[in-house]
């Protein structure tokens, strides 16, 4: 949130601008856009134009303090183990929220159903309270979402032209997690099978008709 400003005075444009944007002059990030003299029928004049908005650190700081204030207390009425470290990325001015803790599990079934339900009404309540601002983005520690959600797709896409087709369709997996993901959707199909070849990262799932 920013507010353009003019006036006569810088002092005057500062105090003007901690009123309407709700915090202290230290808080504020200043950018002069005018800064004129003159003077109309001898008397002299100035006109002085800026841009203010509140710094991205503080920005952050508050959304992510309310976030985590959320979760905990949503955590402790669950009884879920589960620690919570805060990124502020001012790069992409996003607040992620790391997540960790033997109870993270029951938030990635699914394909992580749950966690996305749970930003999305993070996302809510902070902006509730702060009105709209950067985004929060909740994280497993050592669990890519965005990459899970790439393979559901994949595997989708498999099905379908196994159907058409009936041509085999092969599917890399890198952990055991991302197979059990593959698999999982497997055996909601009744005529798609599949097999197992590989180890490591060399390991992949090959889906097939049922003959």
């Amino acid at each position: 949130m920013e507010k353009e400003l003019v006036g006569k005075s810088l002092d005057q444009l500062v105090e003007i601008a901690c009123q309407e944007l709700g915090c202290i002059p230290e808080d504020l990030e200043l950018e002069i856009l005018e800064f004129s003299s003159s003077s109309l029928l001898g008397i002299p004049g100035k006109k002085i134009r800026i841009k203010a908005r509140i710094k991205p650190d503080k920005v952050l700081s508050e959304r992510a303090n309310r976030a985590v204030m959320f979760l905990k207390e949503v955590f402790n009425c669950a009884d879920f183990k589960i620690d919570i470290k805060t990124n502020l990325l001012k790069d992409k001015m996003q607040v992620e929220i790391i997540l960790s803790g033997e109870d993270v599990k029951y938030l990635i079934q699914n394909t992580a159903e749950p966690l996305v339900a749970f930003e999305f009404l993070t996302n809510k309540v902070v902006a509730r309270a702060l009105g709209l601002g950067p985004k929060i983005v909740l994280k497993p520690e050592g669990i890519d979402i965005e990459k899970e959600k790439k393979l559901v797709n994949a595997v989708k896409r498999a099905i379908e032209k196994i159907k058409n087709s009936k041509e085999p369709q092969v599917i890399k997996v890198g952990s055991q997690r991302e197979q059990k993901i593959v698999i999982n959707f497997v055996k909601q199909e009744e005529n798609i099978d599949y097999k197992i070849e590989g180890e490591g990262k060399q390991k992949k799932v090959i889906l097939h008709w049922k003959e």
